[in-house]
């Protein structure tokens, strides 16, 4: 008999769950059929419908926040120059190189005083660069791990 019981509460509190998802979504159709209305009485404004495109509406018609990055952190490294091409290979000499002896060269190179936050980028920048200088033949590496050295083609 408890498992009736226990069943029916179960169902019950089902039913009440699909019911309050049925009113969220009914909400946000009404919402979304006055962000409609709304837009063509303005008419075809390029600007403006650029500027909604990417907005969602709550069932209260108030605007939600965008998930995701933040339109301007691109670059919040407090902007380091360009290490971009050919900066990465004319560090690389004859002599074999550590990469932090690399990327000390190239902080010289840039002539900045990093803070942690820039250095560790530019330490991830730097190791990309290796690596794919590597794998495409552009330069020469010997050993492996923190011996590992870093030289021109001969």
């Amino acid at each position: 008999m408890t498992n009736l019981v226990s069943a029916k509460d179960a169902i019950r509190a089902e039913i009440a769950h699909a019911k309050k998802g049925a009113a969220y979504y009914q909400s946000l159709v009404v919402a979304l059929e006055q962000a409609l209305a709304k837009l063509d009485s303005v008419g075809s404004e390029p600007a403006e419908s650029k500027a909604l495109a990417g907005r969602s509406v709550t069932g209260n018609g108030m605007e939600r926040p965008r998930r995701g990055r933040k339109p301007g952190s691109k670059n919040k490294v407090s902007a380091l120059p360009s290490t971009a091409k050919e900066f990465w290979p004319s560090l690389i000499t004859d002599e074999p190189q550590s990469a932090s002896d690399i990327l000390n060269a190239a902080i010289a190179k840039l002539n900045i005083t990093p803070s942690d936050e820039q250095r560790k980028k530019l330490a991830q920048r730097a190791t990309f660069a290796l690596n794919h200088m590597v794998k495409t033949n552009t330069i020469a590496d010997s050993g492996s791990g923190r011996a590992r050295r870093f030289m021109r083609k001969q």
